[in-house]
């Protein structure tokens, strides 16, 4: 998973013969774009002034679920359809949410910020943008981070894993803060890593021919709800090997999670018999139509579904796998 999922399919891309199977989890690739643009919600909380607490990040989340948890059929804190949810954080402004047993409402500075993490620096340039995180998925743990003192005031706490690749590998200069960047100097650090690192580290080739030629197998599955790398790059990746090779998935299929976090944790039901599945598909020529999941929220078994398929509620006990299908995207 993670930086593990991107060297799996380093391996199919680059050294074609050495594996006849490969899981690739949550893969890390394009990690020279999504690292560094995972600092774009912290900046624009820089810009406005407002630093958020902890607590209201969640009730962002919460009332973002709250609107788009049932449009798989069912409510269960889940978002299985997030390119159906189309809710934004300004939606909320002005609305009450209590912490710590306080009442207090949404404001359009703090909607902003939760905005630009669900959205992401793509939202603004296509160019060196990068997709953000979906709407349930826990943000204030790296996109949105952040500390606040006894008088309840609050900073940024920041992420180690997007502070250091700008410190470290973009600026090239221990003493660099990210914090003090303008807007203009966060897109060109964003040029200048895509510039430098993506033919080292992108791992983004979508042709596979050879790997499929010596007869390999691969299954991702990315968690929707992931908190670090956003879905949308892996997703973006697969429609590129689709295109290249319509027929990929007679070698390579693609899973979604829903309410999944990243590599694990989360609402969502876990496939972890995703490798004994890769074993049937390699040895036996048995390719899984779809990926079974268990232990999710209150014991909930599900059917993770082929992209671009979505699991679909069709009636019974929603706590059982039995009780979904897979169907087309809305």
């Amino acid at each position: 998973c993670s930086g593990g999922g991107r060297q799996g399919l380093l391996m199919a891309q680059k050294f074609p013969n050495v594996f006849d199977g490969i899981l690739a989890v949550s893969p890390a690739i394009n990690m020279q774009a999504f690292i560094p643009a995972g600092q774009w919600a912290s900046l624009v909380m820089k810009e406005t002034g407002v630093f958020l607490s902890p607590c209201e990040i969640k009730a962002f989340t919460q009332e973002a679920v709250k609107v788009c948890d049932h449009l798989d059929g069912v409510e269960d804190g889940v978002i299985s359809y997030p390119d159906s949810c189309h809710v934004k954080a300004s939606d909320f402004v002005g609305k009450n949410y209590t912490c710590d047993g306080v009442q207090k409402a949404f404001t359009a500075s703090s909607a902003q910020v939760i905005e630009a993490a669900w959205s992401g620096s793509r939202s603004v340039s296509e160019r060196y943008g990068w997709y953000g995180v979906n709407k349930d998925a826990s943000i204030d743990t790296s996109y949105v981070s952040t500390e606040c003192s006894a008088n309840n005031t609050c900073h940024s706490s920041g992420s180690d894993l997007f502070v250091s690749w700008l410190k470290y590998l973009v600026a090239k200069d221990p003493s660099f803060s990210s914090s003090n960047m303008t807007r203009n100097e966060f897109f060109e650090a964003l040029h200048t890593s895509i510039a430098d690192y993506t033919s080292i580290l992108g791992t983004n080739d979508p042709d596979l021919s050879n790997f499929k030629a010596n007869g390999g197998k691969i299954i991702t599955w990315h968690g929707l709800a992931d908190e670090v790398i956003p879905p949308n790059g892996t997703i973006a990746y697969y429609d590129k090997v689709l295109k290249n090779d319509p027929k990929a998935h007679v070698f390579y299929r693609f899973f979604e999670a829903p309410g999944l976090g990243h590599c694990y944790g989360g609402l969502g039901p876990y496939p972890n018999g995703a490798m004994s599945q890769l074993i049937e598909w390699v040895e036996k020529d048995h390719a899984p139509s779809v990926l079974h999941a268990t232990k999710g929220n209150n014991n909930t078994e599900r059917v993770l579904c082929p992209y671009p398929l979505q699991q679909k509620f069709i009636g019974g006990d929603p706590r059982n796998a039995t009780s979904f299908t897979c169907a087309k995207r809305y």
